[in-house]
């Protein structure tokens, strides 16, 4: 079951890494979907380091389990967050959908931390 975990919670934090560094380096297609949204750019980068921050919590959770379970549910919430300010943007589940499948990545990844913690 730990090998699972380390799979899960490696595979999650790439995911979220890959994010966060694409909000914090500025990507164009990130800057868009910041105005779209309607939140500042700054505000926007921020969130781009909770999820860098987010990932390297999984990591550093695979030798400190506590770590690793309070990073998923950071990351949960998060993803919560982002889902509604999606809906206050006025999106609908399609332009969502890259929302909703890093909330089951951190879903699953804190369902198997807490396994294994």
């Amino acid at each position: 079951m730990f090998v699972l975990t380390v799979i899960i919670s490696v595979l999650t934090a790439a995911a979220f890494a890959f994010a966060g560094y694409s909000k914090v380096s500025g990507a164009e297609q990130q800057v868009a979907e910041a105005d779209h949204l309607g939140v500042e750019w700054s505000a926007y980068r921020l969130i781009g380091v909770a999820e860098l921050l987010g990932a390297l919590g999984l990591l550093i959770g695979l030798w400190l389990s506590w770590l690793g379970v309070v990073a998923a549910f950071c990351l949960i919430g998060r993803i919560g967050g982002a889902l509604i300010v999606h809906a206050k943007a006025g999106d609908q589940v399609d332009a969502m959908r890259p929302a909703i499948a890093y909330g089951v990545l951190a879903i699953v990844a804190f369902v198997f931390r807490l396994i294994t913690a």
